[in-house]
């Protein structure tokens, strides 16, 4: 988690494709969540929620509670089709990142009647979740990387 903060503080600013700021949490939080379905992840997950809060200057508990939803949502998700590839694990990423930004967006648009929810999802919340999706192997990749150095350390 705390390499997802890091990510979330220093990376975007400098690295954003097509001005979309990668959330680096959600990422290692969904890798975490397919690699090891605990139900204390979910859990985990609003905390991961609440520091991006605390980072962004939106409304306090709206990545909270749509990280909650999601990995709730990712562990049923795993029972159902999860293969344990790069390819699985990059859609399975696609597909909950876009449902977490429709769940922020409809906590938005409770507090927002003015906001337009089809062009926020068509221009920002699609095309984050499909870059999302793209980065996904290279997480899963380095997650795996650090569990095997981890394990062989203490062993």
């Amino acid at each position: 988690m705390l390499i997802g903060v890091w990510l979330n503080i220093v990376f975007n600013n400098y690295f954003q494709l097509g001005g979309l700021k990668i959330n680096w949490m959600l990422i290692f939080m969904l890798v975490l969540t397919f690699r090891h379905p605990s139900l204390l992840l979910p859990f985990v997950g609003v905390l991961a929620g609440l520091i991006c809060d605390a980072l962004s200057h939106g409304i306090m508990g709206l990545y909270g509670i749509s990280f909650f939803v999601t990995l709730l949502l990712a562990r049923q998700v795993i029972k159902s089709f999860y293969a344990n590839t790069f390819f699985s694990v990059g859609i399975a990423v696609l597909g909950m990142s876009f449902f977490e930004g429709w769940i922020s967006l409809s906590i938005l648009g409770q507090f927002e009647e003015s906001l337009n929810q089809f062009s926020l999802i068509m221009t920002s919340t699609l095309p984050l979740a499909v870059l999302q999706g793209l980065v996904t192997p290279i997480i899963l990749q380095s997650v795996i990387w650090g569990e095997k150095l981890y394990l062989r350390d203490a062993a």
